[in-house]
């Protein structure tokens, strides 16, 4: 295969975000200019925004300092979005944030650095920091410890598709993001996950690290919305466990007897999921079965190569 001509390419998908997506933007300026010894590209996917959504990511390439591919794509879900990214990028390393991150200056060269020498193929998630502090402390991942995935570790949540990067080579072994997963499709949620827990199953080293990092402004300050999103996870999760509950190399089995587990000890006085936000494991369990119940209910629909 020829080389590819972008070093990094840097995949956002965006639904009706107009309001804020300007800090977002301007946050990759910024890392941008600061990398400007690499080969760099945006990849804007916009997801059939029905905003002015588009229209801001326009006015803004068009004095940015990287190459910007504006692309609309109509069909719902952030895995469809982000598999059309995918096909678009023409990046060596692609990296993943979403559209209420604004990634650190020094994200380009971090990454550059982290894949430079790498000698076997390696998928990577980074940390990411609360970017305002009237936001609840979810959907983050501040931890400063490197780790490395193991067949003893859920993949939900050892890295995050808010910031996430890989070799395009990745793509080619284990094929793009299952669109019945991610926000937007009828699992809610789970595309990254599923992604993660594919790669990890080819036998491709999945690390977290937190050098590169992005900053979350989620927005979400009421229990009411994390439990909202909470139950969505949890469908998700529980979809992902119906998906691979007879494949022989998944753990996704273990990681169901897990939750089974404690929601059990819950109920024998044990603690809670989450006592300051109000969750449960006993909830968390019920959203799985019925994640699992709407995964085995779906049609079976064929996935993109």
């Amino acid at each position: 295969m020829p080389p590819r001509p972008v070093d990094i390419s840097l995949i956002i998908s965006s639904r009706n975000r107009a309001h804020g997506l300007t800090n977002c933007l301007d946050a990759v300026s910024v890392a941008a200019r600061q990398a400007d010894y690499l080969r760099l590209e945006l990849v804007f996917v916009d997801n059939g925004s029905t905003d002015e959504t588009s229209d801001v990511a326009r006015r803004w390439a068009s004095t940015a300092p990287i190459k910007t591919n504006l692309i609309y794509e109509a069909k719902p879900g952030l895995a469809a979005a982000r598999n059309t990214g995918l096909n678009a990028a023409r990046g060596r390393i692609l990296a993943f944030t979403d559209d209420d991150c604004e990634i650190f200056p020094d994200y380009f060269s971090t990454l550059a650095a982290l894949f430079s020498s790498d000698t076997e193929m390696v998928m990577r998630g980074g940390r990411i920091e609360l970017g305002d502090t009237r936001d609840l402390p979810v959907t983050i991942k501040p931890e400063m410890e490197p780790a490395v995935l193991t067949s003893n570790l859920h993949a939900g949540g050892f890295i995050h598709g808010a910031n996430m990067a890989f070799p395009y080579t990745l793509v080619e072994k284990i094929g793009l993001f299952d669109t019945r997963f991610g926000a937007g499709s009828p699992f809610r949620s789970g595309e990254d996950t599923d992604y993660v827990h594919r790669a990890f199953n080819a036998g491709v080293r999945v690390e977290y690290l937190p050098d590169f990092a992005v900053k979350h402004f989620h927005g979400r300050r009421e229990l009411a919305d994390i439990k909202r999103l909470q139950t969505g996870y949890a469908f998700g999760n529980g979809a992902l466990y119906a998906k691979y509950l007879f494949d022989r190399r998944s753990n996704m089995r273990g990681m169901l007897r897990w939750e089974i587990r404690q929601a059990l000890m819950e109920t024998m006085g044990r603690r809670k999921l989450n006592e300051e936000l109000g969750l449960t494991y006993r909830s968390q369990l019920r959203d799985n079965l019925t994640g699992m119940l709407a995964y085995w209910r779906a049609p079976k629909a064929k996935q993109p190569a």
